[in-house]
Formats: C-alpha cells, structure tokens, sequence
C-alpha cells in the first residue's frame, strides 16, 4: 500500500527539472574542498594520505605528517595518471619519456617498469596486471591503443585499439573494462563520445592468445556524448565522466548493466573558472545506502579541479539526506509542535509517515521507476499515517503538529519521504519521538 500511495504521490509532479534554478552542484548532495599546491595533478587519496604530482616530485602528503617525495624527475616532466597497486604502492605514469612506474608508499625506491610512449590513462585489473591507454604510434596514428602491461615482468602486449584520440579507462566491480573514446579531431565535434565495455573473459583470453580487440569485440553502453576526459564507478554501478567540453561532471546510470541513461549534471563548472581533471571515488560506510542524492552518506566521489593556474584542490561529493527535527524536546507535552524537514529537494513534494511504535531500523526497498532505494523504517513498513507535504524554494517544509496528551507517554516514530523535480527519491533518518500529556 505504502509504495503505491508513493507511486501515486510522485505523479504528481507535473513541474520539469527544466525550471529548478542552475546549480554547481546538484542538490541532494554537500561537498568540502581541500586545497592543493598550485600546479599540481595526477592526484590520488590513499588511506594513508594524498599523492599528487607537480611536474618534478610525486609527492606524499601523508595523514597528520608532511608530505614527502616518492619519485623525482631531473627536468620538467608530464604525468599522466597516478593509480592504486593495492593499499602499498601506485602505479604512475608520463608522457614525457613514456615511463610507468611502480611506486611504494613507504618511500622504498620506485620501480621503472615498463615504457609505453604517450601513455595517457590506465587501470588495474589486479595487482600485478594493468591496462594502459596510449597513443604509442604518436599523435599522427589514427589509432589509440590499449597496451597490457604485466607489473611483475614488465611485459608488455597490444590488447586493443580503438580509432581517435587517447581515451580513459576504469573497471567495475566484476572486472570488466570501460573506455571512452575521443575523436581524432580537435575540438571534438559533440555528439561523438561513445563508452565501450570489454568483459573480463575476453580481456583475459586476448591475453593469452595475443589477439588484438577492437570495437567489434566490445559492448556500447552509451553512445552521443559530448567528452569523457577521465571515468570512475560508484557504488551502484553508475559511470561519472568529465565532459570537459561543456566543463561539467556528468553521470551514467547502470553503466554496468544493460540500460544505461544519461543522469543530470552532477556538477556543473559554468562561469567558475574551474575545470575538473579526474575522478576517484571511495566507499566510506557499509550498508544499504549508496551514492545518491538525498540518501545517508555511503560513499564520497572526490574531484580534482583546477584553473590550470593557481588553484589546485580535491571536492569532495557525498550525498546529503533530508534532515526531520521536533520543535518539541522528549517527552512532547500537550499542545501544539511542528516537525520540520531541511536539506530537502526545492520545490518538491514528499510524505509525512507516522507510526505509533517505536523506530526499528531502516528497510531498503527499491521503488520501481527510482534510482535510489527508499530506506524505510521497519516500524513504517506496515499502515503509517501519511500526511502530504510541499517544499519550499530552500527545500524545507513544516507541518503543525496538535499533541492532545497521553498518559502513559507513547513511543512513536516520524520519517519524511522527499521527490526532486529531477525525479529524485530521498528519505529522512527516522526521528523517535516520545508523545506524553
């Protein structure tokens, strides 16, 4: 009954996302900005601190200590991508000399692994084998190439090519491949970017047959992009771009699954002066949340932007859920509170649930034609009162509440349930309330 009376409620959303005011960020979201030395790139947040690569020193600062130089260059030099080997090393690449690097945290002497010309990007499939895009037959070759690179033996081999311009590369969760092709051309004319998948099975046995793979081999997941400069996977199998053409963070939906969709702006750098560079995202807590506006913090996308110039700094995304407070401290005496509900979506709708028990823990249901779960909890699960709210331009609403008194004090539990314009399902964590005379 409950997630037909939702159903019915977000119909009623008749205003497009087209009328929300522009935004950097999109909202259900928060971020924090750390700052970085000017100049810096190729930056990547470990668990034991930030590395980060100013065109001479690959640079470690390490938590609650000073940063430190892992890896140095005589002259001024390119980089490329600085990727985890595991929780102890990473793996670095330039485009100057075209080395790939093999690098420990704990300032051990770096390793040159192996050369591959123009390297551009790169991922591990595991932590002695790596995938590295470049553009090895130099910038005039009609094609970019895919190189596998073994980390224990230095080994390299031709895995793929694809025609255009180097392209980037993640994985997800099963081990498949994602690239994005670039156009030869520059600019690129809009509308050419396509995301390919290659599956770890034929990944593994172009390895060991030595076949070289190519379009025909891989799976389109989205076709019709503007630019994808840099990708990284969240939580729940949704892709994250930099279109650095339009200067925003875009996102895929289901980008591991088979029906992709184009999800609206991130993060949009417009009239800033900042452009995004690369992504990283890390899980933070466990649990049914994921990374999704309006949802309980679960995992964190982190941002390298910059103005090419001066600024050089880490944002770091996490979603935010709606806030639900009583003007009334426990026990609520007879008469007259108001419940309140912050950091919802502007101008959107949502319901009020009310139970007479006690707060249970939250329930993960997937409410078809959403992409994010509703977190429930259990003690609204079966016959709640619902009671229809309307959001303001802040994104807060209130309702009046008349307590009439009852003795004994009853427990009871209130849980907001919110719909974005951009068609957005958020929850509340439950407030437990103690309803007395």
């Amino acid at each position: 009954m409950l997630r037909t009376t939702l159903l019915a409620t977000a119909a009623t959303l008749t205003l497009t996302a087209s009328q929300l005011a522009a935004q950097q960020l999109a909202e259900g979201f928060h971020a924090t900005t750390t700052p970085l030395p000017a100049g810096t790139n190729n930056v990547l947040t470990t668990a034991t601190g930030r590395l980060y690569f100013d065109g001479f020193d690959l640079m470690h600062a390490v938590n609650g200590s000073t940063s430190q130089s892992l890896l140095t260059f005589a002259s001024y030099t390119f980089g490329s991508f600085t990727t985890a080997i595991g929780a102890t090393k990473v793996l670095f690449g330039e485009s100057s000399n075209g080395g790939i690097w093999s690098v420990p945290l704990n300032g051990l002497a770096p390793q040159l692994i192996a050369t591959v010309p123009f390297n551009y990007d790169a991922v591990m499939l595991d932590d002695d084998r790596a995938l590295v895009s470049a553009k090895t037959g130099g910038f005039a070759s009609p094609d970019n190439d895919v190189m596998f690179v073994d980390l224990i033996t230095g080994q390299t081999q031709l895995l793929a090519q694809f025609p255009g311009a180097s392209g980037p590369l993640t994985v997800d969760n099963t081990g498949n491949v994602y690239y994005a092709t670039s156009p030869a051309t520059f600019p690129a004319p809009t509308g050419t970017v396509t995301v390919l998948r290659l599956t770890s099975t034929d990944i593994d046995n172009a390895i060991a047959t030595s076949t070289v793979l190519g379009i025909a081999n891989a799976q389109i997941v989205i076709a019709g992009l503007d630019a994808a400069g840099d990708l990284a996977f969240d939580d729940d199998g949704d892709l994250f771009f930099v279109d650095w053409l339009n200067n925003r963070i875009g996102e895929i939906n289901d980008a591991d699954g088979n029906t992709a969709t184009l999800a609206p702006t991130l993060i949009d750098y417009a009239g800033s002066g900042l452009y995004g560079s690369v992504l990283q995202f890390a899980r933070t807590t466990a649990g049914p949340q994921v990374f999704e506006p309006f949802q309980p913090v679960a995992g964190a996308l982190m941002v390298h932007e910059t103005d090419y110039v001066t600024i050089s700094q880490i944002r770091t995304v996490m979603a935010r859920s709606p806030e639900l407070t009583s003007s009334a401290a426990n026990p609520i005496a007879a008469g007259g509170f108001s419940l309140a509900t912050s950091n919802g979506p502007a101008n959107g709708i949502g319901l009020l649930a009310f139970a007479m028990t006690a707060s249970s823990g939250p329930l993960s249901i997937q409410v078809p034609g959403f992409e994010q779960p509703l977190l429930l909890d259990s003690a609204l699960s079966t016959s709640p009162v619902l009671v229809p709210l309307t959001f303001d331009a802040t994104g807060t609403a209130t309702l009046a509440v008349q307590n009439p008194g009852f003795a004994p004090v009853l427990a009871a539990t209130a849980q907001t349930v919110c719909f974005s314009l951009s068609g957005a399902l958020g929850t509340s964590p439950a407030l437990l309330m103690q309803i007395g005379q």
